[in-house]
């Protein structure tokens, strides 16, 4: 095979939400914009949206939320690690990312988001602020309009063509991408002075505790490759050290769904029936109260779904087993599980991901969306803004799309780089091995070390041993990965970039030596959150001249708006003295939380009914 050159402007890695956007953006802001997609699979259903979404998770839509109302409920439940503007930019441009979706997908407006009585989009409450900023979506659709919307534009897109390697010039600006396609074994060199990196979270980190590779989910492609090529070509990253942990159903690696039950009345219970989150969806928090649950001898935990009318049973049903996971309803029906019984569906602490979408972590960007690499722009969940959800990734990858666009339209001419031969020389060095190890053997293996040692809450040994795992994988067992086919060099390349997201996790962990944002970094050795680390970032980055990862301490933006930096609630403690007179709170619908969230969405408060329990505590 040959290096196949191909010249651009603009070039996306990743064709989901904030890549499509991107792409589109980039070409209605100039339409003699070379733009190319690059993508692993089809754009029409690649990324976490590829089967449908059912929600925006955050807008700032009139009549029920402003701008301001979105960073207060960011400020918040991110505890101060934030930069105000790109959260203010996330509520400001809301309204009209909704817009273009019902252009994109030609819905109505009511079919795509529902109305209320006043004709504005109806929104609900999700997160810690008065003002409802939760709206749902019938999304099963949108990605396939949006993939249409890409290719009518003109846009170049290279589909199942994995990106492995960002170009720069001698001067550390970007120049292009190196790819190559996973069925034919074409390599690219795509060469323009704009990238925008929208390849999604690392998704595929710690191994889900039902024993399989790819879950369900994550979308299985995000790999935290775009994580890793963005740290080699210089950007810096942030928040590395905040995981989203997901709570899941039991040994089906698949949503719980507090995003999407708890703006309905559901939420979840122990298993003495009890309600132990009162505090809406913000998963670091509400996955330490979990964690607390069973440490204080109160675990299994439920999704509690039996007090909810008919109707909005049947609602969750559809969401939850077509537009979510279509292999949902047949799981729960082998196990005798019951929506209409509040101790049927077990819920269970999975494998953790880095995340910007629901977490922290990320790459650097202001809200322009451009890192520290001139020339590299990020989007979506691989970007760094805080909590942004699907919304986040249409909105900043609108951005995204304009400035590189305008960045490229201003550029010079793109300096040398890196001879291509050589490059593909050293990516595909698997397939010439005459004999190696699987690729699966050793994807198995970092991603089990990664849920031993570094799964929340964090014990300083153990993290240390992830350094030293990591240190040996890299030198014993990535040089002898052996591959056949060009199918499984992205596995090969996935698990490269698995394991620099390792290290910068552990690092990054270790660093921050206190706890916050919950379970998220929870560490044993520190427990407190303190002051000294109050709106300050730790930045992890490679020295360019060593090769070594790096991390330091950096404030965050300046504040435009202080709001709390935290929810007000007492912090959970943990309370290890199992069984010796602790005594739970009674919890019914006297909880002023679900009062009143029940009241404002019009409907009736019901008559809890506290189950008939087996067995009884001791005192």
């Amino acid at each position: 095979m040959s290096v196949k050159k191909i010249e651009a402007d603009v070039i996306v890695l990743g064709g989901g939400s904030a890549g499509t956007f991107a792409a589109i953006k980039a070409k209605e802001t100039n339409p003699n914009c070379r733009v190319v997609v690059v993508d692993k699979g089809p754009i029409e259903t690649s990324g976490a949206i590829g089967r449908g979404m059912d929600a925006l998770n955050i807008v700032s839509v009139p009549g029920y939320g402003t701008p301001e109302d979105v960073v207060e409920a960011l400020t918040k439940v991110t505890e101060g690690i934030i930069d105000q503007e790109c959260a203010y930019v996330l509520g400001r441009d809301s309204l009209a990312v909704i817009k273009d979706l019902e252009k994109y997908t030609d819905r109505k407006p009511g079919d795509l988001f529902p109305l209320d009585k006043n004709g504005n989009y109806k929104c609900s409450y999700l997160h810690p602020t008065n003002k409802a900023l939760y709206l749902a979506m019938d999304g099963e659709d949108i990605k396939r309009g949006l993939a249409r919307e890409v290719r009518r534009l003109g846009c170049t897109v290279l589909d199942r063509t994995p990106a492995c390697r960002l170009l720069t010039d001698d001067n550390g600006k970007i120049a292009g991408v190196f790819a190559f396609n996973m069925r034919s074994g074409d390599y690219y060199q795509i060469e323009a002075p704009a990238v925008i990196i929208t390849a999604g979270c690392v998704g595929k980190f710690g191994m889900p505790r039902d024993g399989y590779l790819s879950g369900i989910y994550e979308f299985p492609g995000n790999t935290g490759d775009g994580f890793a090529m963005a740290y080699h070509a210089g950007a810096e990253m942030v928040n590395m050290e905040c995981f989203q942990t997901n709570l899941l159903m039991k040994d089906f690696n698949g949503p719980a769904c507090g995003y999407v039950v708890i703006p309905r009345g559901g939420y979840g219970v122990n298993a003495y029936g009890q309600k132990y989150w009162s505090h809406g969806y913000w998963s670091g928090d509400m996955f330490l109260a979990v964690w607390r649950e069973f440490m204080e001898g109160r675990g299994p935990v439920y999704l509690k779904l039996d007090h909810l009318p008919e109707e909005t049973l049947k609602g969750l049903e559809k969401i939850l087993w077509g537009t979510e996971r279509t292999v949902r309803g047949q799981f729960h029906k082998q196990r005798n599980e019951d929506y209409h019984c509040w101790d049927s569906v077990e819920q269970g602490m999975e494998e953790i991901t880095l995340c910007s979408g629901h977490s922290d972590s990320g790459i650097l960007v202001n809200k322009d969306t451009e890192t520290t690499v001139p020339g590299l722009f990020a989007a979506g969940d691989c970007a760094a803004v805080p909590q942004q959800y699907l919304t986040g990734a249409f909105v900043f990858g609108s951005i995204a799309g304009r400035m590189a666009a305008e960045y490229a339209a201003k550029a010079g001419k793109i300096g040398s780089t890196k001879d291509p031969e050589q490059t593909w020389q050293e990516v595909s060095a698997p397939l010439r091995l005459e004999k190696g190890l699987p690729v699966e053997q050793v994807e198995t293996k970092i991603r089990t070390k990664i849920s031993h040692y570094l799964t929340p809450p964090k014990s300083d040994p153990l993290m240390n041993k992830m350094l030293w795992w990591v240190d040996r994988i890299r030198r014993e067992d990535l040089p002898q990965v052996k591959v056949c086919d060009y199918h499984d060099l992205i596995r090969a390349t996935e698990v490269t970039s698995i394991t620099d997201c390792a290290e910068m996790a552990a690092r990054a962990s270790l660093f921050r030596d206190e706890s916050r944002w919950g379970l998220s970094h929870y560490r044993l050795a520190c427990p407190e959150r303190k002051a000294e680390w109050d709106r300050q970032y730790v930045i992890v980055k490679k020295n360019m001249t060593s090769g070594e990862m790096e991390c330091e301490k950096r404030e965050v933006p300046a504040y435009k708006w202080d709001y709390p930096t935290r929810l007000e609630y007492e912090y959970p403690k943990i309370n290890l003295n199992i069984g010796k007179g602790f005594v739970h709170p009674d919890n019914d619908f006297t909880d002023p939380w679900i009062v009143e969230k029940f009241e404002r969405e019009g409907m009736d408060i019901p008559q809890r009914i506290f189950p008939k329990m087996s067995h009884k505590r001791e005192a």
